[in-house]
């Protein structure tokens, strides 16, 4: 399957395996991921999902010899893929992480920047080459990279399409850590088993607040924060977690 599936415990882990296309998207593998991304989503087996690639990449984005040969009708379809995965990543009620283990470009970065967290390889590398084509970005970019890193560094990414190393883009804040490529898979693992060790609850009131904050007033967030830390109160599992803190606190 292009797209292999292997749940660790809690944690799902997606992988992109097209190595010979750098794990480039066609309509199909779309439609796919976007599969993949909805069964996270209704599996309550699921706490945390890791999307990754395999061999060279993590992915070179929209498979260009596919596009190439498309008509109208299709390109449209695979527009609107995008915008579905980025739909579909962002109503998610559980923690994305993107294992960033090699080439990010293209639309491969717009689903990268989907994820809520993004750890690189040390040897992974990112770039925007719409403008170099004649496209414009897709996926939620226009709207996720600004936020990201600034309309600045947005705006320069994507008109010089400029090709950056993983320390660079920890440095602007595209990616969030940067881990040596032999201990990629560990490192994410780790943060993935932490966060599936949290309440989910709590998980779920972090992502839907900081998405929401984006669009609202301060004063509508003030709101939410509130209402959401109410029932997260009310949580049995946090409750039992703050149990176990002044448990272990009272421990000589």
């Amino acid at each position: 399957m292009p797209i292999r599936m292997e749940t660790r415990e809690a944690v799902a882990w997606a992988t992109i395996d097209r190595p010979e296309v750098l794990n480039a998207f066609d309509i199909a593998h779309l439609e796919e991921l976007l599969s993949v991304f909805r069964r996270a989503g209704e599996d309550p087996e699921t706490a945390v999902l890791v999307l990754t690639g395999t061999g060279r990449a993590f992915s070179a984005g929209a498979d260009i010899k596919a596009m190439d040969s498309m008509g109208e009708g299709d390109f449209a379809r695979l527009e609107s893929l995008f915008q579905g995965l980025a739909r579909a990543a962002r109503n998610l009620d559980k923690p994305i992480i993107a294992a960033l283990n090699g080439f990010t470009i293209g639309g491969g970065l717009e689903i990268a920047l989907m994820c809520d967290l993004r750890i690189a390889a040390r040897s992974a590398s990112f770039a925007l080459p719409d403008a170099r084509l004649g496209f414009s970005p897709t996926g939620g970019l226009t709207y996720l990279l600004p936020r990201i890193v600034g309309l600045g560094r947005a705006l320069h990414l994507l008109l010089t399409s400029e090709r950056i190393d993983a320390t660079e883009a920890e440095r602007i804040g595209l990616v969030t850590e940067v881990a040596e490529d032999a201990a990629l898979d560990d490192r994410v693992g780790e943060i993935a088993a932490h966060l599936a060790g949290c309440p989910r609850l709590g998980l779920r009131s972090i992502k839907r607040a900081l998405n929401a904050a984006c669009d609202a007033t301060f004063e509508a967030s003030l709101s939410l924060e509130e209402a959401y830390d109410a029932a997260n109160y009310a949580n049995p599992e946090t409750r039992a977690g703050l149990a176990a803190f002044l448990e272990a606190r009272r421990r000589p």
